[in-house]
């Protein structure tokens, strides 16, 4: 079974999911399949409070640094938290030197995750306009590495996850707005960018400059207002104007 397949089967699990029970436990089989240890599915307002309404929260990371965090009041200084505010696109904790400009405390913070076993992980921000910012981060224990070949699944499946708890929060609340609906070349960009296709090469495909597909993939940002290609796609997905199928080649024919 493909990366793909098994995302397209967490994907289904999750639209059928109706209760937070459901859902975080297909997240924890899904980190296990994939070869992480933890995963923290969370909006970034103050997590050592109980949980309040409109917030998601869900952390299985190692209790020694869970508790470290609220007694020393780590959060607020947070790397990774920190990281997500800047940056639109995922990335490992290894790399968050070259991200951030880290003062002590927030050296200090890796450390003491280390020290409680949490080592290196992988995180995916999730930035809607108008809602509070969010990440889905899948971690390793201490002395692990991890599997890069996992981290485009493991992108989608954060970005899939956050998607069916912001679905699962609005059920029974206002109607949402209609879907938005993607013009043809949005569309074929869109299917292009989801396949793993730069601009440059969307454009040799599809007979037009790189700047166009750039345009055409900003005017679908905007409609769906998301902040990433990788939320394009996976609003596109949810909302089924595209299909894991055109993703891996088995539905319309491929440009190639």
């Amino acid at each position: 079974m493909t990366a793909f397949e098994d995302v397209e089967l967490f994907v289904k699990a999750a639209n059928r999911a109706s209760r937070m029970d459901e859902l975080t436990g297909l997240l924890s089989d899904a980190v296990e399949s994939f070869g992480f240890d933890y995963v923290a599915l969370v909006h970034h307002i103050d997590l050592s409070t109980p949980a309040v309404e409109g917030r998601t929260q869900f952390i299985n990371y190692p209790d020694a640094w869970r508790a470290l965090i609220r007694a020393r009041g780590y959060l607020g200084d947070d790397p990774v938290l920190a990281a997500c505010q800047t940056s639109a696109a995922a990335f490992l904790w290894s790399d968050l030197p070259g991200i951030l400009r880290m003062n002590a405390r927030q050296i200090e913070i890796l450390s003491a995750a280390a020290a409680c076993g949490l080592g290196d992980g992988f995180t995916i921000p999730i930035h809607v306009p108008g809602e509070v910012l969010g990440s889905c981060s899948f971690g390793m224990r201490a002395g692990r590495s991890v599997q890069r070949k996992s981290l485009p699944a493991a992108q989608y499946i954060g970005c899939f996850a956050f998607e069916a708890v912001r679905r699962l929060r609005l059920e029974g609340g206002p109607p949402r707005d209609p879907r938005p609906v993607l013009t043809s070349r949005q569309f074929d960009c869109v299917i292009l960018a989801g396949q793993g296709k730069s601009d440059w090469h969307i454009g040799q495909m599809l007979g037009i400059s790189p700047e166009t597909v750039h345009q055409h993939m900003e005017s679908a940002k905007r409609r769906y207002q998301v902040a990433s290609r990788t939320q394009l796609v996976v609003r596109a997905l949810f909302d089924s104007q595209i299909t894991f199928a055109d993703l891996i080649g088995r539905g319309r024919p491929s440009p190639d």
